[in-house]
């Protein structure tokens, strides 16, 4: 269904900024110039201390507005919660202040949501560039999600009980009153994966979409602090934090596959071997030998030897992690 790239509903563009004079210009270049232009864009800055304000008001653009704070806050997300207050529109997205979008990411996600009255968020996918713009991996679909097909907690949950967090974050466009009821982000119980679990709550409360289209890339800087901590990491992924509570409530009312079951089991240890050689790399010798007692080797043993092809697909599903995976 096409639509109107002038006028059509109000899209909100959230950008939350701290320190970013480095890449928010091309990051606001890339939204300024897309095909659809019934946009507001909104900076929300977290008390910079480099130029990253003054490179926003370079820009002379009506649908800017800058909203700076003068208090600091030091988890990022409580500044992604500060977003929701100052979006109008009948759509929301929350970009990352150094990716860059390409010009069809809003008209495809709007397409996707007239097309699809009754979701509630359309995702999409895209490349992982690095600090100089090269690319050095790509975002992955797991197979049994089709794309652009409306789908459905169940279909996102179990999908990531195999395939992890597979929807990438800044990508997401939520409709704004289903932010409105699923917000805030819920960083002090899920920490750096509290995004993954707005995700999965928003496809409880209605279906969403994910396009199998590459109309971002995401940035992976070696020196991106949040890179460089999961390089270090020795302690559990948030990304089971998320999870756990997840499976947890969904046993109250459903069973779980063993199948299924056995291949979040390979997620962990595949994990637990990443933070091991993590120790061993920071010759942390006490958390090394801590680590390698909590490796239950007869238990993944049995799971392997039971669903022997799935070693292989864990194996490069955490090569993939290593090149952007960051909670």
């Amino acid at each position: 269904m096409e639509i109107s790239l002038n006028s059509g509903p109000l899209v909100s563009i959230c950008i939350p900024v701290y320190n970013a004079e480095k890449t928010i210009g091309k990051t606001l270049s890339s939204i300024i110039n897309q095909k659809y232009k019934n946009l507001e864009i909104i900076v929300v800055d977290n008390d910079s201390r480099d130029n990253s304000v003054q490179m926003v008001q370079s820009f002379h653009d009506p649908r800017i507005k800058v909203i700076q704070h003068h208090v600091h806050f030091p988890v990022g997300e409580h500044n992604w919660n500060r977003c929701f207050s100052y979006a109008c529109g009948d759509y929301l997205a929350i970009f990352h202040a150094d990716d860059v979008y390409l010009p069809d990411m809003v008209s495809r996600q709007i397409e996707t949501f007239r097309q699809y009255p009754s979701i509630c968020g359309v995702f999409t996918q895209g490349d992982i560039i690095d600090e100089n713009d090269e690319k050095i991996g790509e975002f992955q679909l797991p197979p049994e999600i089709r794309s652009g097909i409306p789908c459905t907690y169940k279909d996102i949950f179990f999908a990531a009980l195999d395939y992890a967090d597979f929807l990438p974050c800044p990508s997401a466009m939520l409709r704004r009153d289903a932010y409105s009821k699923l917000a805030p982000f819920r960083y002090d119980q899920f920490r750096s994966a509290s995004d993954f679990d707005m995700w999965l709550r928003a496809s409880k409360y209605s279906p969403v979409a994910i396009l199998n289209e590459k109309l971002m890339n995401y940035r992976v800087s070696r020196t991106q602090g949040t890179n460089v901590l999961n390089r270090l990491r020795t302690h559990e992924s948030d990304f089971f934090r998320v999870m756990d509570y997840h499976i947890k409530e969904y046993l109250q009312t459903d069973e779980i596959p063993a199948q299924k079951m056995n291949g979040y089991d390979l997620l962990r240890f595949g994990d637990l071997l990443i933070r091991t050689r993590n120790s061993f790399s920071k010759r942390d010798w006490k958390e090394f030998k801590t680590l390698l007692k909590d490796i239950s080797w007869l238990k993944y043993a049995g799971i392997i030897l039971r669903n022997p092809t799935s070693l292989y697909s864990k194996y490069k599903l955490f090569k993939y992690f290593r090149t952007f995976k960051v909670n």
